[in-house]
Order: C-alpha cells, then structure tokens, then sequence
C-alpha cells in the first residue's frame, strides 16, 4: 500500500475534480488520519482481494476493471472507480460532521481486525432477480456506521485495552483467531458456482450465500461477543461495566448451545484458546441454518447475525448439514422414542 500511495495518490491530488476536494480533507483531518483516508480510498474505490483461480487456494489483490470482473456486479471501469473516489471525498466532510462519525473514523483506525478496514459499505445489494444490477458503482459505496457498527467498535476497544479489559491478550486472541475468520472472511467452498477461500464478504459474488455486507458482518460480531461475555463463568465486573456504559445490555439467562442446550463454560472456552491442539475445538461458530443449504428460512438464513452462533463440539457434529429446526425435531423424536421404550 505505501508504494501504491506513493505513485497513485499524488494523481489524485493533481485531478482537476479531485483536488479541491482533497484540499478540504487535508485541512479537516491530522497526518495520521489523512494518510489513514489514502490506503481506505484506493482499497475500497479501485482494488478488489479475489481467491485466484483455477485452484482458489490463495487470494490476490486485483483492479475494479480487471478482465475476471466483466460481466460480474463487482467489476467497474476505471474511470467509473474514479467517480466513486469524487464521491466518496465529497461526502466526507459533512459525513464527518457528526460526533459519532468522528468516533468511527477513529475507531476504524485505532480497532481494525485487517488492513485498511473503514466505514464504508455498499447501500444495495443487486438480487439474484436483477442480474443486471451493479454492486461496486458510484453512489452505492457510502460511509457506513450503524450504531451497532459504533457498538461493534467499541466492545472491541474495550476488550483490547489494558486500562479496561479484564485480559487485553486473550480478547484480542478471541477477535483474531476465532471472530476474524469466522465472521469476516469467506469459507472454503471450492464446488457449486462461486467458489470462495478466505475473501472478504463484501468482496465475493452478491449472489454468493458466503457474501455479506459490512454493515452484517459487524452485527455478527457484536452478537458473538454479546453470546460469549454471557458464558458461564464470564468475569462478572467486567460485564457490568460493559452494561453500566451500554456496550451491552443487561445480563439475561447463562448462553447454552442451541442443539444440546447445555451452557457453555467460559472458563473451558478460555483454557481451550489458550492452549489450542490442532484441528480440535470444543467451542465452535456455525449457522442455525447452513450456508450450504442454499434456502431462505423464514427468520434466520445466509450469513447474518439471526442464523449464527456459538456452539459446542458435540452440537455441530449433531447438527451436520440440516436446519436447526430439523436437528432439534429429531432429538425430540428420538427422546420420546427413549420414553417410550422404557429407556432412561
């Protein structure tokens, strides 16, 4: 990114749309932020982190207008990505004019899970309905913040930080190796018609089940987060904390696996990341209803914050590949197929 700003910002500066534009940034934002703004706005405005194919085994950073993407709602011409930098410096400053903005773009910086992660999302998302429909076009990447996102942000501070968490180590060892993968970045799924290995969301085919806007993304982790801080055995003055300054809200029932309903142990959880063995996990993060099943399920479908959750070891190997729905009908089958041959 340092050499790409280095060759690639100062055109943008020199543009005769862009430099009275970028004139008005430079005044608004410090050093540290308006080089922040740079890597965001070439990111997101002109590149894209494809999985290369024909293997799809590692991604690759390409331009908007690359070959691959003709055809694709994810492809745009160069001067196209160029009209949504103008867009996206324009709107800026009266973006920025809320105090909770302000924050955001902060915290964007300051708390990021990868580089170059900013407010920005997509407005709409073409359907499978509207196959002519663009994703990546001027006016439709906007600067985002919902206020889950600024929650979002802000748990994360929180649990980061020396002064506040009850162990900045292990949450971010939480955040990296469990909420990072899981919730940000795509599954390996190398059959069917959109094959993805580790993209970002935003960045593979809309009409992908994997794809998820940023906005989404974020809502998972904060529900995540709300699910683990509510284990068995979280530190209780932390979570009070967390409420006092409503981070999060009042504590309700102890968090249990939806298919076993047995309560998951913070304590176990915490030993577990701390000294991981390969390939196991007691504690997982799977959708109520598989990405793999390809079907909107009233309530709870795709990757979204209603169709994801913690759940343990024994709970996904019962699960499978079915609904939660079903799963659970076949355990109350079986339980009364126990009663009622006597069975306890």
């Amino acid at each position: 990114m340092d050499k790409l700003r280095a060759a690639a910002w100062p055109a943008i500066e020199a543009h005769a749309a862009l430099s009275p534009l970028v004139g008005e940034l430079r005044a608004m934002l410090d050093a540290t932020g308006y080089r922040a703004l740079q890597a965001m706005i070439l990111r997101h405005a002109f590149l894209i982190e494809l999985a290369k194919p024909p293997k799809f085994e590692t991604t690759k950073y390409g331009v908007r207008w690359d070959q691959r993407l003709a055809c694709d709602p994810r492809g745009s011409s160069f001067e196209d990505c160029v009209e949504i930098c103008r867009h996206l410096l324009a709107s800026l400053p009266p973006w920025l004019g809320s105090a909770e903005h302000t924050e955001a773009f902060a915290l964007f910086r300051n708390q990021r899970l990868f580089a170059y992660e900013a407010p920005l999302d997509y407005s709409t998302v073409p359907s499978r309905e509207d196959g002519a429909a663009r994703l990546h076009c001027p006016g439709n990447l906007v600067w985002t913040c919902t206020d889950t996102m600024s929650r979002t942000l802000r748990l994360r501070k929180y649990l980061t930080s020396s002064t506040t968490s009850p162990d900045s180590a292990f949450f971010k060892k939480v955040l990296n190796a469990k909420i990072k993968v899981k919730v940000y970045l795509t599954d390996r799924a190398l059959t069917g018609a959109y094959k993805t290995n580790r993209e970002k969301r935003w960045e593979v085919h809309p009409f992908s089940v994997q794809f998820a806007t940023r906005r989404a993304a974020m809502e998972i982790e904060h529900v995540l987060i709300e699910q683990l801080c509510a284990f068995h055995g979280f530190p209780q003055d932390a979570r009070r904390r967390l409420e006092e300054q409503g981070i999060l809200p009042a504590m309700g029932d102890v968090f249990r696996c939806p298919v076993t309903l047995q309560p998951l142990s913070f304590d176990e959880f915490e030993t577990e990341l701390r000294n991981p063995i390969h390939g196991k996990s007691r504690f997982q993060i799977g959708h109520l209803n598989p990405l793999r099943l390809d079907v909107r399920l009233p309530g709870a479908w795709g990757h979204s914050a209603n169709n994801i959750s913690w759940i343990s070891e024994d709970g996904n190997r019962i699960q499978g590949n079915v609904s939660l729905n079903q799963v659970r009908n076949l355990l109350k089958m079986i339980a009364e197929n126990y009663r009622s041959e006597g069975i306890t």
